[in-house]
This record gives structure tokens, C-alpha cells and sequence, in this order.
């Protein structure tokens, strides 16, 4: 009976795991650039979760003035307009899990999507002047959303 329970809460556990991953997609119906005047995409809604997966594999970004690459290098996630992180891209990479272990902070620790906040996801490139000690981040895409139940 206890290895029944066991297995029980084991299958229980498996599937509330792979449910509370959210994914977010990337996508031409949620993009916020690049619209015309009064136009305005789709925004997510998401549940509160500690991490959601960013899914860009069926989108194709568009190119990056004085970049090589139409490769992003770089996600900016905002909540609430006073948090920011990083995470960085990956040539070839096309789906991220954005969590506390992936996402450098500005500020402040990731401590996860919470109810009511609400969030801004770019993607794009971080270019670096070393010199002048300077970054500046060239959105190729972005989306909004906001966290509720």
C-alpha cells in the first residue's frame, strides 16, 4: 500500500510539474514593435508561476542594422517596470527556461511571476562599447503580459 501511495504521489507530482511550465511563444500576434499607428499585439496571460519557457522556435527575427547576425544574443525580461534581468542567447538555441537559475538580475533576485505583476519580454541584441563603458539593447522582438489567475 505505501509503494501504491508513493507511486501515487510521484505520478501527482510529474503532472503538476510538467502543467505549471508556461510557455510563452514567440510570435507575429503578440509582437509590441513595428505596428501600425494604433495597432497594438496580443498580450500573454499568464498563471504565477517560479518559470515559464520561451518558445522562439517558430519565429524568424528580423536583421539588426551594423550586426552580422540576424541572431539575437540576448532576453530582457521587466516586471512591473522595476525589475530587469537577463538571460543569453544561444546561437541555434531556440527555446529558454527563464527562472531564477537563467535570468541575471539588474537589481533584485528573480523571485518568480506573481500575481498581478505585470511583464515585458524582448529579445534582441546587447551590444557592448567596452570603451566608453557603454550598452545599448536592439529589440528585434517584444511582448507583453501580465500575471493572473
Amino acid at each position: 500500500m505505501k509503494k501504491f501511495l508513493a507511486s501515487l504521489f510521484g505520478i501527482a507530482s510529474a503532472t503538476a510539474s510538467a502543467a505549471g511550465m508556461q510557455v510563452i511563444a514567440v510570435d507575429e500576434q503578440h509582437i509590441q514593435i513595428g505596428l501600425a499607428e494604433g495597432q497594438v499585439g496580443e498580450y500573454y496571460a499568464i498563471k504565477p508561476v517560479i518559470e515559464i519557457e520561451l518558445d522562439a522556435s517558430g519565429y524568424k527575427f528580423s536583421a539588426i542594422p551594423g550586426q552580422e547576425s540576424n541572431e539575437p544574443n540576448a532576453i530582457q525580461l521587466i516586471i512591473d517596470n522595476e525589475h530587469q534581468f537577463t538571460a543569453y542567447w544561444e546561437p541555434g538555441v531556440t527555446k529558454y527556461t527563464l527562472n531564477n537559475a537563467t535570468l541575471v538580475p539588474r537589481f533584485k533576485d528573480f523571485n518568480g511571476f506573481n500575481l498581478g505583476d505585470q511583464f515585458v519580454i524582448a529579445i534582441g541584441a546587447l551590444v557592448i562599447d567596452h570603451v566608453k563603458k557603454e550598452q545599448a539593447f536592439k529589440v528585434q522582438w517584444i511582448g507583453m503580459g501580465k500575471v493572473q489567475l
